[in-house]
């Protein structure tokens, strides 16, 4: 049961330098946010209440668990990237037709590619992800 509140940081503290870029919240925060939240918990404890070593244990608990979890949707996203390159390859040679911004296009593909973790078809120079290929001949 983890809440991930500092009871004990002094609210006179600095926060820690930001949460990590693209993200909010919570999921915004990496290993390293986490680490520097703890070390200004222990520098700004009361000395008269300290932080039990149970507390601080199930703080780096659930440090490491959220960075698995993290490692893990990033590995996640590898695998899909590259079984949506396997289905974009299967269609090299193959006459498909779809859509790009709104135009009709169809022609054979001739080349197969990741951009930005998204899987792309090309027919006639003209790139088209694979939710946009509407039929395969």
């Amino acid at each position: 049961m983890n809440d991930f509140s500092f009871p004990l940081l002094s609210k006179s503290a600095a926060p820690p330098a930001g949460p990590s870029e693209n993200a909010s919240g919570l999921s915004g925060l990496n290993a390293d946010d986490f680490m520097t939240l703890m070390i200004a918990q222990l520098q700004n404890q009361d000395p008269s209440e300290p932080v039990s070593n149970e507390t601080l244990l199930d703080q780096i608990a659930t440090m490491r668990s959220l960075q698995a979890d993290v490692e893990l949707e990033q590995t996640l996203k590898k695998n899909a990237g590259a079984a949506d390159l396997s289905t974009a390859a299967s269609f090299l040679g193959k006459e498909i037709r779809g859509f790009n911004g709104g135009k009709e296009v169809a022609g054979t593909v001739t080349r197969a590619y990741l951009a930005d973790g998204d899987a792309f078809v090309d027919v006639g120079g003209v790139q088209l992800s694979l939710g946009s290929i509407t039929e395969v001949a």
